[in-house]
């Protein structure tokens, strides 16, 4: 029986309900010990190359592979309800330009947040996208210094967009309490780039000069 990798990376973490975490531990085998190998090793060898010290949150819809570069805490919420229940996905119209919108999900309706529009804890927020570029990541940052990864490739890089469409991301964002703000980031290129250097500069309040930057930050009550 072959386990999707996945799968192996939320086993290592930690992550799994208790009934497949010890599912897994009953099923472990030369195969499976080999693969888990393999993949501890490909971890140690991304989190030499990309050494951190501050503390990440990485979605359930973002690549586990990424667990190896982004050390993990439990700031960030995570709540699903698909993208049908705002919007459908948009296709390419005249005058289209890389960019970012939230919306906020209530009972009774969604609304869109601007730059400098206010949110508090526990609001639920659907992200969509539009990039003229093939390639890119979003992150969101918060007043703790918490960098959440909403969308990222494999091994560490930026994810392949399907350039000159509106994108809703298929998991909603549950604000947390952490204070001040909350600014997402879309960032986006021509080519695959690495996110690792991204991720710094984000975090030292920088934005990256060789890439496309769109963001909107919210301001929390």
């Amino acid at each position: 029986m072959t386990v999707p990798d996945w799968k192996i990376e939320r086993y290592l973490l930690g992550e799994l309900p208790e009934a497949e975490m010890q599912a897994l531990k009953n099923l472990e085998n030369d195969e499976l010990r080999l693969q888990i190998e393999q993949l501890k090793n490909s971890n140690e060898e991304l989190l030499t190359k990309y050494p951190y010290k501050r503390k990440f949150t990485v979605l359930s819809n973002v690549p586990l592979r990424l667990a190896a570069i982004f050390l993990l805490c439990a700031s960030a919420l995570i709540a699903i309800f698909s993208s049908e229940d705002i919007y459908e996905d948009g296709t390419r119209v005249k005058g289209l330009k890389t960019g970012l919108e939230i919306w906020r999900k209530t009972s009774e309706q969604t609304e869109q947040l601007t730059d400098n529009s206010e949110a508090k804890a526990g609001d639920l927020l659907q992200i969509r996208y539009i990039a003229l570029e093939p390639y890119g990541a979003l992150f969101s940052l918060d007043g703790n210094g918490t960098l959440t990864v909403h969308l990222a490739g494999k091994n560490g890089k930026a994810a392949s967009l399907e350039a000159g469409k509106t994108i809703s991301l298929e998991n909603a964002y549950e604000l947390d309490n952490a204070p001040k703000f909350e600014t997402f980031y879309l960032i986006t290129a021509s080519k695959e780039f690495e996110i690792a250097p991204v991720v710094e500069k984000l975090l030292q309040g920088k934005k990256p000069s060789d890439l496309r930057v769109a963001q909107i930050k919210l301001r929390k009550r």
